[in-house]
Order: C-alpha cells, then structure tokens, then sequence
C-alpha cells in the first residue's frame, strides 16, 4: 500500500511514495513490483480548499475535474473502464473518506462511473451508440467531445445508475432535445429547448429517480428531416445515490489534446469548469512534447490556461501534474524541460505541482506498465492511482478508513 511522508518547509512538501501493489493492495490488473521514489509537491497549502471540501462530502459532492489527454482519458482500455487511473482514484479517496453509501465498485458505463462523453477520443474505448446523421463537436463540452445531433440523429447509452445527468450546449437557433429513457419519455424531457440569445452555455438536464438497475438512455433530435435546426449533446454522467455527495473524479479530457489547443479554445476550457470543480487537475504535456512546441511555449500555453480559468470565475485550486518520462525519441526535447515549466507556473496564486516522473517508472513498451513508449497498460494505472490518491487525501485519513460502500446504493 502506498504510504506517505510529508515534511512541509520552503513552499513544498516532500511525498515519499512506496507503491507497492501488494497483500491488500493488490487485484487483477495491478499486482506485482514496487515503484518508490520522492515526489515533491510544491505550494501544497493551495490544495487545503480541497481537503476541506472532502470534508463535507457526506452532505456535498467533492469534485476533480481531470483536464488531461489520452493517458487521462484511458487510451489502451476497452471495458472495465474502472480500471483508468481516474476511477482508482475517486474509488480511493471514498475509501479514505469513509463516507457511508458512496459506491467504489464498477458502475455506469463499462464500469466507469465517471462523466461519459458522447465521443471518445481515444479509439479503444466504447463509444454511445450513434444513429441517423450527426457531427462531432470538437470544441463543445467537458474535453472538447460533444456532438451535434442534425433532425433524427440520436445518442443512446446504456448505464447502471439510479439517476443520470445529461449535458448539452445551448446555441442560437439551438432545436429541442427529446430525452428517452427505457423506452418512455418524462414530462420533461419531451422538449428541453436549446435556444438561446445571446450566450451559449453547457447546461444539464437531470433525470428523475429511475430505481437501481440498467437503464437505457437516447437524447434525440426528434425534429422533422426537413428541419433545418440542430442541437449538441455533450456528455452524460451515471449516479448510484451519490449525486450531491461523494468525491467524483470527472473525466474531461480528449486524446492526442495539447495545452496549447485547450488555450486556445475558450469553449472547451469552459465547458470543463461548468462541471463546478473543487480542484481542477491539469495533466498535460506529452501532446506538447510530441507536436514539438517548445517548452517555453507550453509554460505560456499553461499561463494562458490558469489566466482563463480566472477569467472564468473558477476560484479553486489547481493542481498540475507532471507524469511519468515518455520513452524518448531523438530530435525531441527532454521532458524534464516541460516539468520545469510546469513547476515554474505555482507563481501564479492558487497553483500547485507534483512531479510525479521521481515516483513513476519511465514508459517503456517492454515493461509490463505500459504499452508502448506513453500509455500506461491496465497493470500501470493502479500506480499512477496509488501516487494521486496519496496526494489527494487529506492529512490523517487512513487507508482502511471504513463505511464506503463497494455496492450501487
């Protein structure tokens, strides 16, 4: 089990992480060696909002949002999506929380109870079911994967909840969605209007109590094919009666994403925040690396990125991550180039960084932790998890902290 050490002095605290997958720390996908090593978090008392909110998650839902690319979004997978590193982690920080009735085990979609976009970017993993003719949105929602349902398009997911939340883009001109659920469509969810003048915004459509179970879930664009009107889903997320309580880590990444495309897209950016983070955690980089944008670049992309966010109105705390070597290719910078930028942006107030490369073994595709020379395999996400859960749990909570549940509730 992983174990934490953390020794505040000169505006960081040293994580000594052992990351053991062993004795009861271990499962299917993600036993065997150690990884250990010192990640030094720097501004650590800008993630103290954050604990606090993990706090009183038993009566108010705690929320990451994991602004990330392919190695957030769980490239490599293609089902039991609890796996991804980010399911690990909401999974450990219930468990450290203790929180009774928050559920830990696999849920939702492919076993993910995390938020759901209507197009995945990474090719592994399960798209929603697509039908009559529609256009990805790639600027539009949490990660930038909405998709625009023209007159008889539809997107169906079929979820284990209790309860779902739809998200969708309202527009000029914007038609209205019809919401089916099991086949039947709620009162209000027979016409949810998507116009709007003059701002256009992320909004959600919450359903009702729908019983534990399996439940199926089309959002359609019902108009005649004659209708020239359109309208943009963007994602749904699965709850088991944690909806306003509970942490939740929610996906909002996008593979093959750079910082530099996020900053220059204020839409996507938004969106993201629109899911009301207590912590926004920026894991980014690799796609910068592989682009060749020069480091110096990335850091003002990253600059550009937490000046918006402010803009914004999202006045939490930021937690940037910096992950694992990529295996190196010649001609390209060192990564430890982009790590430095990333440690240099904690001047900016309400900024945080963890260098998690001390702790994590570098990608190597001969390595049972990875599966090429970037994405880590089912066996490497626990140890990400392991390292994040460490740094994200507050202070004194235990590991074997009782009361979370394993059950849909």
């Amino acid at each position: 089990m992983a174990r934490a050490t953390r020794r505040a002095g000169a505006g960081l605290v040293a994580l000594t992480l052992g990351l053991g997958l062993l004795g009861g720390c271990s499962d299917t996908y993600g036993e065997g060696e150690s990884a250990t090593g010192v990640a030094a978090v720097e501004s650590p008392a800008v993630l103290d909002p954050w604990f606090e909110a993990v706090g009183r998650d038993d009566r108010a839902a705690a929320r990451v949002v994991v602004l990330g690319d392919s190695v957030s979004e769980g490239y490599g997978l293609s089902d039991h999506l609890e796996r991804r590193w980010l399911d690990r982690v909401q999974a450990g920080l219930r468990t450290r929380s203790g929180t009774s009735g928050c559920p830990t085990s696999a849920g939702g979609w492919y076993g993910t109870t995390s938020l759901i976009p209507t197009d995945y970017r990474a090719p592994t993993l399960p798209d929603p079911l697509v039908t009559g003719p529609t256009e990805p949105a790639p600027t539009l929602g949490p990660g930038g994967r909405g998709r625009t349902l023209e007159p008889g398009g539809a997107i169906t997911w079929t979820v284990t909840a209790d309860s779902v939340d739809i998200g969708y883009r309202t527009r000029f001109a914007g038609g209205p969605l019809r919401i089916e659920i099991d086949g039947t469509v709620p009162a209000h969810g027979l016409a949810v209007p998507t116009d709007t003048d003059p701002r256009a915004e992320r909004k959600v459509w919450s359903s009702g109590d729908l019983g534990p179970g399996t439940h199926t879930v089309t959002v359609r664009n019902a108009l005649p094919a004659t209708s020239p009107t359109w309208a943009t889903v963007t994602d749904l997320t699965p709850f088991r009666g944690d909806r306003d309580r509970c942490v939740h880590v929610l996906d909002a990444s996008r593979s093959g994403v750079s910082a530099q495309t996020i900053a220059r897209t204020p839409t996507y950016l938004r969106d993201s925040l629109s899911l009301d983070p207590d912590l926004l955690l920026v894991a980014l980089g690799f796609n910068d690396l592989r682009a060749d944008i020069p480091a110096a670049q990335f850091g003002s992309s990253l600059d550009s990125l937490v000046q918006q966010a402010r803009g914004m109105g999202y006045e939490g705390p930021i937690l940037l991550v910096g992950w694992f070597a990529p295996q190196h290719v010649p001609g390209q910078p060192a990564w430890s180039a982009y790590l430095r930028q990333m440690q240099a942006r904690t001047v900016h107030e309400g900024v945080s960084f963890v260098d998690l490369s001390a702790v994590l073994p570098p990608a190597d595709p001969s390595s049972r932790y990875f599966i090429d020379g970037l994405h880590p395999s089912a066996a490497g996400q626990p140890l990400i998890a392991a390292s994040l859960t460490e740094i994200l749990a507050p202070n004194g909570e235990k590991a074997t902290t009782g009361g979370a549940s394993s059950d849909a509730s």
